[in-house]
């Protein structure tokens, strides 16, 4: 299974209700971990915070602002 996000990516972090202590919001890929089988995992850094989490793959997404920033990028740059 490949990794869907790359390292240096800027994502949204989901909060976990398990898991209080981790906030939700923007946060980076610092690394994508190496795996044989399970979830698929990153090794993020909260923007807001100077820890690093390893979390799964479905605890990551886009975010709206990030889609709206890829899209705006992307109508500059097509073709007229």
């Amino acid at each position: 299974m490949l990794h869907r996000f790359k390292t240096g990516q800027v994502l949204e972090l989901r909060s976990a209700p398990r898991q209080t202590n981790r906030p939700s919001g923007p946060c980076e890929v610092i690394s994508c971990m190496p795996h044989d089988r399970g979830p698929v995992l990153y090794r993020v850094r909260s923007l807001s915070e100077t820890i690093e989490r390893v979390v799964e793959e479905a605890d990551l997404s886009l975010g709206r602002t990030i889609e709206a920033s890829i899209a705006e990028t992307q109508s500059v740059f097509a073709a007229p």
